[in-house]
């Protein structure tokens, strides 16, 4: 694992004391979540696997163990007969924010099993793919895409029931079990499961999810488990079914910072979870593909989404979305505790995991951070119009850094990236330049968006890391 320093090891540092909360430790834990069964408890085992995984020290990782332990511990109490969160499901009438919120236990109890290779676990999962999940296939045909009212940011179950669903504000939120379903077929590989998993994505990639304002967060999650089930299948059709999905989102899904709408054609407000499986998507996408697009596109959702969504108290908020209808970018909720305050764990994860990694014998740096791996450091040093980045490394090896394409270095690039061999250090001009984005005009400098502040100049986008509560007011920029 990469150790990163400056700003990014403070939110992973920040991230962890908020999850330290009562709400987030047994016995606590079990009493949130409210419509949500298994969502809470789900996102939170999940989180505390990502800081078990980026802790810098044993005593760090033996006081994450330990809390998770417990919730692992006293769970059972809380399951039904058939090992998950909430009533037995009626499969006649099937509630979608059920399973979305099972999916997130089943990530967190895969994880933990990685973690810890405890049968347990395993039979838990074994129990709950008999119990429920080989048994959705006929659900999943009758799904009802289409337009719901409007929820709030924690979402709801609507009264209706059609077409054997209770139904949720959040819109094909129900796919999100996909995310937890190919994560235990992954282990187990089991035909029965993978049946129900190609029967789910057959439905899901024959929604309009822009038409029925499927709920971003959802549709990417839901990305993520096909892009996983192609990795664990080989079958080239799910790989291009996540491409298609997440360019989608690009295009009619995005903001002008790079965060997202929480609904597809609905810019009420942005949603760190799916900011988070935004970046978890382009930079899977970039190392499968080696396409350059998702390597920007990865940088660009770091630099102006991902770091915005933080707030002083180590949790993640909500902001207005930034688009052609909304020039101003200021915070809608200071913080979203029962979902993007957890799932910013795995966005930090998938920072420490790729900042810079080795692959065919070539050590690709795809986000230049102040990091250390083994034998390698990279330092990143600002100036007034220009960024330096050193390499170190005693042994010769060969790199390739990721540089913006509106910048200009002394070093060729090829496909987004200059090739390096052992120490050495260059210089990049970060050039400013404009570009429509959400169909809005959106100034920039290299992959980072200027906005203006009150006193209308215009500045790189800031984090929120030192935002209180009290602050809120005083946060608001402009394109």
């Amino acid at each position: 694992m990469n150790i990163l320093y400056g700003e990014i090891e403070e939110s992973r540092r920040k991230n962890r004391e908020r999850l330290r909360h009562e709400t987030y430790c047994a016995p606590k834990i079990f009493s949130q979540g409210g419509e949500w069964p298994g969502d809470w408890q789900g996102r939170a085992l999940l989180a505390l696997a990502c800081h078990y995984k980026t802790a810098r020290t044993q005593e760090e990782r033996d006081d994450v163990y330990s809390q998770a332990s417990e919730i692992l511990r006293q769970s059972p109490e809380h399951l039904n007969e058939g090992g998950y969160f909430g009533e037995l499901c009626d499969f006649d009438c099937v509630n979608e924010q059920q399973l979305s919120g099972n999916g997130w236990f089943l990530r967190g109890l895969c994880m933990w099993s990685e973690i810890t290779a405890d049968p347990e676990i395993d039979d838990l999962l074994r129990k709950i793919t008999d119990s429920l999940l080989v048994r959705l296939a006929p659900a999943y045909l009758q799904y009802p895409a289409g337009a719901r009212e409007d929820g709030a940011i924690s979402g709801h179950l609507q009264n209706d029931v059609i077409s054997g669903w209770k139904l949720s504000t959040d819109v094909g939120c129900a796919f999100i079990l996909l995310d937890g379903m190919t994560d235990v077929y992954e282990k187990t590989k089991s035909e029965k499961l993978g049946a129900v998993i190609r029967t789910a994505i057959s439905v899901f990639e024959k929604i309009d999810y822009a038409a029925c304002h499927c709920q971003t967060h959802a549709t990417l999650t839901a990305a993520r488990g096909i892009l996983r089930f192609w990795k664990t299948t080989g079958e080239e059709r799910y790989l291009r079914i996540a491409e298609s999905v997440f360019k989608l989102y690009l295009k009619r899904g995005m903001t002008a910072n790079y965060a997202n709408f929480n609904w597809f054609g609905k810019p009420f407000w942005t949603e760190p979870c799916a900011v988070t499986d935004s970046l978890m998507l382009a930079t899977e996408l970039f190392r499968i593909t080696d396409d350059c697009f998702y390597a920007q596109t990865a940088n660009r959702i770091y630099f102006n989404a991902f770091r915005r969504a933080q707030r002083g108290n180590g949790g993640a908020g909500c902001d207005s979305c930034l688009c052609e209808s909304n020039s101003e970018l200021k915070i809608l909720s200071y913080e979203a505790p029962f979902c993007c305050t957890m799932r910013y764990a795995e966005g930090l994860l998938c920072l420490y995991e790729n900042a810079m990694y080795e692959q065919n014998g070539v050590i690709t740096v795809l986000f230049t951070l102040d990091c250390c791996g083994d034998k390698t450091e990279i330092i990143r040093e600002h100036y007034s119009d220009k960024v330096r980045i050193i390499v170190r490394n005693p042994d010769a090896a060969e790199f390739r850094v990721y540089v913006p394409c509106h910048a200009e270095t002394e070093i060729l690039r090829e496909n987004g990236f200059v090739s390096l061999c052992g120490s050495r250090s260059f210089e990049i001009k970060e050039l400013p330049h404009t570009e429509i984005i959400a169909g809005a005009t959106v100034r920039m400098k290299a992959d980072v968006v200027l906005l203006k502040n009150a006193a209308g100049e215009y500045a790189p986008i800031q984090n929120c890391l030192d935002v209180m509560p009290e602050g809120i007011d005083k946060n608001i920029f402009s394109l």
